[in-house]
């Protein structure tokens, strides 16, 4: 039976991961939920699966907690509450699906700890993978990621000998603007980008996905996780989002991991590794007819994906500048503050402002974070007025 602490349980991958635990009562159950201000949904939550440790967002959010549940479970909130959660001695297993930066110290927490930690927070290993990495070997935890293309990627790599290994691929949908010409893609509205047409995500998600910058971060995320260079790792656009990754050898052969389009799976894969048992999701069915395609992306109207790979080579703080840029240009133009054009010049405004340094320790991942996002905030702030 595996111990979790699902940290972002309202969520995306929070709810998909409260559907595997359901689907396998007898190998999973939760200890810890901690979420930010999605309330009604935490206490609906908490009442289905009777955590014994709660985070909520603010110390009212747990005050209102406290006063609409049917028992009492340990109440935390903030930052404390995250690694109150993943922490909590009886959790062996910790899903961290916080968006952004805040889960960086909770996930390092987890690693250092000991725990096996399912990494659905990108950002993590984005900003400071190679600390994730040092926590993971100091304390004996465990990453596996929860991306459905490094999930593959883990499947396709394991127990494979690295010298084997020519290249890897993932896979991205396009977005929305796939088949658009550049002008109406500078152009393009909040509704527009929010539009996507495979997957069902939250609004940063989907809109890094329409920018290709969701698979800039996947590209550094890959290179980290797997221990390999950037001309090791490629993007391949398939529209129909079947095949996840790809694995090129050196003998010239390529292997493929498929599955049908849901997060469930990459999730469960990571809770019972190394066990595949049956689950949630429907097995893949290969009678009815298909087609898929494959093309290169078009850096040229996708610059992101470009910075990110500028970001990935130059490494250091670099990834954390990047990301951080990204969160703040995103939000701004969520709130109609830039226009969708103005994300890909607002990261690249950080990454060409402000120095890089060799990456030490998680505090100086944090200052690099803030300084790009005061950078970003200030540029932002300029283009408005």
């Amino acid at each position: 039976m595996r111990a979790l602490a699902l940290l972002g349980s309202t969520g995306s991958i929070g709810t998909s991961t409260l559907d595997v635990v359901a689907a396998h009562p007898s190998r999973l159950s939760v200890v810890a939920l901690a979420a930010g201000r999605n309330r009604d949904l935490l206490r609906s939550q908490c009442e289905t699966f009777r955590p014994r440790c709660v985070s909520v967002g603010t110390r009212e959010d747990a005050d209102w907690l406290r006063s609409n549940l049917s028992y009492q479970p340990e109440l935390h909130w903030g930052e404390a509450g995250l690694l109150a959660c993943a922490l909590h001695a009886e959790v062996d297993t910790v899903v961290a699906a916080i968006v952004g930066s805040a889960g960086l110290a909770s996930t390092e927490a987890a690693l250092r700890a000991g725990r096996r930690v399912c990494v659905a927070n990108k950002e993590s290993l984005v900003v400071g993978g190679a600390l994730m990495h040092e926590a993971s070997l100091a304390g004996g935890g465990e990453l596996l990621p929860v991306d459905s293309e490094h999930a593959a990627l883990h499947q396709l790599l394991d127990g494979r000998d690295p010298a084997s290994i020519r290249e890897i691929r993932i896979t991205a949908s396009g977005g929305p603007f796939r088949d658009w010409p550049l002008a109406r893609i500078q152009a393009a509205t909040v509704a527009e980008a929010l539009n996507h047409p495979t997957w069902k995500m939250g609004p940063k998600i989907t809109i890094d996905s329409a920018t290709l910058m969701n698979k800039g971060l996947e590209v550094i995320e890959a290179s980290v996780l797997f221990g390999l260079s950037p001309d090791q790792v490629g993007v391949t656009v398939h529209p129909q989002s079947q095949v996840h990754a790809m694995v090129g050898f050196h003998d010239g052969s390529y292997q493929l991991q498929v599955c049908a389009n849901d997060m469930k799976l990459p999730i469960q894969y990571c809770l019972l590794y190394p066990d595949k048992q049956p689950g949630p999701v429907v097995p893949y069915a290969w009678e009815g007819p298909r087609a898929w395609s494959f093309e290169a992306p078009d850096l040229d109207r996708f610059p992101c994906l470009a910075l990110a790979f500028q970001a990935l080579r130059a490494g250091g703080t670099a990834p954390a500048l990047l990301n951080a840029a990204n969160e703040v240009a995103v939000a701004a133009f969520l709130q109609g503050r830039l226009g969708f054009w103005d994300i890909q010049a607002c990261n690249r405004e950080v990454l060409d402002r402000i120095p890089v340094t060799p990456l030490g320790s998680l505090p100086q991942v944090l200052d690099a974070d803030r300084a790009a996002r005061r950078h970003a905030e200030g540029w932002v702030q300029a283009r408005t007025h």
